[in-house]
């Protein structure tokens, strides 16, 4: 089963990205804008499963686990791997220098609302209701400016971009592309995790464990099978707008919703050691993807090193 979640994953993956490649050429949008918003809020939808069910089954270990491993794993990961078969990320759009720190300020949004020491001087770790409202208002915030800059590129993608296409499809069939490829990526995703988590329980591990490992491996998988394809089919915008807008969307929106439902109570270890990491690596990438408006084979290798070192730092303390 693990082996037809894998196939599917690939299929989904390639049907996603061409979809979404045809649509922005329709949209008269940058690829980096459907990374942003239509991939990232499909590959994500397996961490909202899997955070959301966790949530309300009172697992709130492997709930933010989840999302926290998921976050690192994408950018260390899966951005690493990218970079190492690709050789070179070229990142070409100008939008996504403002997208990317944006990614930053919502990690450490998370860090301070699930201390709440630092709003109520409370020494509880635990993303309130509140917190959630919080979070899904600085998601609205950013989607209406991810909206309000798909204007002013309708005015300059065709200068700033000039990607040909050989499959130019009617714009059902991009939409059938895109909502097919997304159904496969979540469904591929589904499968792989459920019985790596059965796995999993049969072992004995922890909640956290499986959050930050298995279930965060296991629904980075549409991110990761979108990435490589984007990578292989030279659309570069497409895959990084993926990673990031995926990860904002996890935080933000996931996490939000979420903890509106049911308040998550947070392991001190995930807050003070993982939620740290995945600042650390969220920093490093932007320092690597702004540097000189690329990510190359020798920094997709430090990102991937960085990913093997954590876990086996997370195996350690088991």
């Amino acid at each position: 089963m693990i082996l037809i979640a894998l196939f599917v994953l690939l299929k989904g993956a390639d049907y996603l990205v061409d979809g979404s490649a045809d649509l922005a050429r329709f949209l008269r949008v940058s690829p980096i804008v459907v990374g942003l918003t239509i991939m990232a809020f499909g590959t994500s939808l397996p961490e909202f499963i899997i955070s959301f069910f966790s949530a309300l089954n009172g697992q709130s270990d492997i709930a933010i686990g989840n999302i926290v491993g998921s976050n690192i794993a994408n950018l260390a990961l899966i951005v690493g791997i990218g970079a190492i078969v690709a050789k070179n990320i070229k990142v070409r759009s100008t939008s996504l220098m403002y997208e990317m720190p944006f990614l930053v300020v919502s990690s450490f949004l998370l860090l301070i609302l699930a201390d709440d020491f630092f709003i109520f001087g409370k020494d509880t770790l635990t993303l309130s209701r509140f917190d959630g409202m919080v979070l899904l208002l600085v998601f609205v915030i950013f989607m209406s400016y991810i909206f309000s800059s798909i204007k002013e590129q309708r005015k300059t993608v065709t200068k700033e971009f000039s990607i040909e296409f050989k499959n130019k499809n009617p714009l059902w069939k991009n939409i059938l592309f895109v909502v097919g490829g997304l159904a496969a990526l979540i469904a591929g995703g589904r499968i792989f995790t459920l019985y790596a988590g059965q796995l999993a329980d049969l072992a004995g591990l922890s909640g956290s464990f499986i959050g930050l490992t298995i279930a965060a491996l296991g629904t980075s998988l549409p991110e990761l099978a979108a990435t490589i394809t984007a990578l292989w089919k030279k659309q570069g915008d497409i895959a990084l707008g993926n990673i990031v807008g995926s990860n904002i969307f996890n935080i933000l929106f996931v996490l939000g919703i979420t903890s509106m439902i049911r308040p998550i109570t947070i392991d001190s270890i995930i807050l003070s050691v993982d939620a740290i990491v995945m600042i650390f690596i969220s920093l490093v990438f932007l320092v690597f993807a702004t540097k000189d408006t690329n990510i190359n084979w020798t920094e997709g290798t430090s990102l991937l090193m960085m990913y093997v070192i954590y876990i086996i730092f997370v195996f350690w303390r088991m």
